[in-house]
C-alpha cells in the first residue's frame, strides 16, 4: 500500500519484505517530505522513558511493505 493512501492515526503492519524482521504493528502519523512517520508499538521506550516509538521510513523504499490493519 502506498502511504499516500494511508490516513493520519490508521493502524499498519509494517513488514520487511526480505523476512528478515517479524512484522510490527504501527499507527502512520503523516507523510514528511519523501519519508512516511509512524509510531510503532514495539519502539515505545526502547530508548529511554521519553521515547515514543516514532521511526520514520523512505516513501521510495522497496523493502518494506505497508498494509492497513484491517486489511490484514
Amino acid at each position: 500500500m502506498k502511504t499516500s493512501h494511508l490516513k493520519p492515526n490508521q493502524r499498519v503492519i509494517i513488514t520487511r519484505k526480505d523476512g528478515s524482521r517479524p512484522p510490527r504493528l504501527g499507527t502512520f502519523l503523516r507523510r514528511d517530505g519523501r519519508m512516511a512517520v509512524f509510531y510503532i508499538d514495539d519502539f515505545v521506550g526502547m530508548r529511554g522513558e521519553d521515547d515514543k516509538g516514532i521511526t520514520t521510513i523512505s516513501i521510495n523504499s522497496k523493502d518494506f511493505e505497508v498494509t492497513a490493519e484491517e486489511k490484514r
